[in-house]
């Protein structure tokens, strides 16, 4: 008699936490615009699919890349094929975002940190300022910093002033 015993563990990617001054300086760009289109398509070997989104850029924090960007994102969905892969940023077509990007040695864009690397802009509905959602803490260097919602402490996101990120942002690419 004899048993086979298969073990099964569930394999999961780490990310290595990037603070938003770690996301400039390892980024060949930043900037923040609008995603103005999204395709998804397989590899050329069909091994893959991945989601070329463009984003028109508003203005550029480090780095120019042009009018338009195309991003590379691994993953994404082909008719009822959908290859997805964790970590990485999920894009909207229309929304406005913060985006930390790197080009790799084949001339690629892809964004820099996974998911970390793309900030949504939403306007404030109290005072209908643009303000960046996810940011991580090391943006904020005081509680009573104008324009900035600490809620850390309850697990949510932390958003700030665009403006007052953007200010930060040209601090880290300038070093």
């Amino acid at each position: 008699m004899s048993f086979l015993f298969y073990q099964t563990t569930e394999s999961k990617a780490q990310l290595i936490k990037m603070s938003a001054k770690d996301l400039t300086e390892q980024s060949t760009s930043v900037l923040y615009g609008k995603c103005s289109k999204i395709k998804s398509e397989w590899s050329a070997d069909k091994s893959i699919i991945y989601t070329y989104v463009t984003v028109v850029p508003e203005e550029y924090i480090k780095g120019n890349l042009g009018s338009e960007v195309t991003l590379t994102i691994p993953g994404g969905q082909v008719g009822d094929i959908k290859y997805e892969v964790s970590d990485m940023p999920l894009f909207n077509e229309g929304e406005d975002v913060v985006a930390f990007i790197w080009t790799n040695p084949a001339g690629k864009n892809l964004i820099t940190g996974g998911s970390q690397g793309r900030m949504k802009i939403e306007k404030d509905a109290k005072t209908g300022k643009r303000m960046v959602h996810g940011i991580s803490s090391d943006v904020i260097t005081k509680p009573e910093a104008k324009g900035i919602d600490i809620t850390e402490k309850t697990g949510k996101p932390e958003k700030v002033l665009l403006d007052d990120f953007v200010t930060k942002l040209k601090g880290y690419a300038k070093h």
